[in-house]
């Protein structure tokens, strides 16, 4: 069987998904190893999923599933899941995240510099935080194998922020817990909270309206 190393962590991977399957290839590693943890989907859940997401193909689901089924296991290898676009900026990591909109803040963003669109892993190891491409989510072809400390958060939204600003616990609070990916918040809150307040500690929290001035924005949140 095919193991790969996503993450700084070895994964026994158990899937049918072509999708999948292709946006893994760059993370296959001929390393013989006991894997940290191991992904697969049952024929009954795959049926069950298949009943209520009506519409979508099995590929697209399974695919969907072992990408949550990965976002929960991070707690248990001190990090954290989050939906955001992770950008690579003079090598630290530049995390943009929309989660009360429906932004599509990839498409805003600089193409050459995106190593994760929309799943990227974040662990806190020697206490710094780092950002991982994965190959997970609908877009995970998009994804590098790559490793960068994480300098800061931007979250977009229009209905709060005006001009890029510097954002208080308050309100990072509100941000950061919707931005963790999917319900796993209320699954692991004592983790999520353990993390939020590292997180306020160690990375640089910006909110914004837009992005339309992203290079400024870019280049801002990562000199300062």
């Amino acid at each position: 069987m095919v193991q790969y190393r996503i993450s700084e962590l070895g994964l026994e991977i158990k899937t049918k998904s072509q999708t999948l399957l292709k946006n893994l290839e760059p993370f296959a590693t001929t390393f013989d190893y006991k894997p940290n943890l191991t992904l697969s989907i049952t024929d009954d859940i795959l049926l069950q999923l298949m009943d209520e997401y009506e519409g979508y193909t099995a590929d697209i689901i399974e695919c969907e599933y072992l990408t949550t089924e990965f976002a929960r296991a991070l707690f248990d290898f001190n990090g954290f899941p989050i939906k955001a676009a992770a950008v690579d900026c003079d090598d630290c990591a530049v995390l943009v995240a929309a989660p009360f909109e429906e932004t599509d803040v990839a498409s805003l963003l600089p193409s050459d510099k995106i190593f994760t669109v929309d799943a990227p892993a974040i662990r806190l190891i020697n206490e710094v935080f780092y950002a991982y491409g994965t190959p997970f989510g609908v877009y995970g072809d998009k994804a590098r194998d790559i490793k960068l400390p994480v300098k800061s958060i931007v979250f977009v939204d229009k209905q709060r922020f005006g001009e890029l600003k510097r954002i208080d616990s308050k309100e990072m609070v509100v941000m950061f817990l919707r931005a963790v990916y999917h319900s796993m918040r209320s699954e692991r809150t004592k983790h999520t909270l353990f993390m939020l307040e590292k997180v306020m500690r160690k990375v640089n929290i910006y909110g914004v309206g837009d992005l339309s001035d992203v290079d400024s924005i870019l280049k801002e949140v990562t000199d300062n």
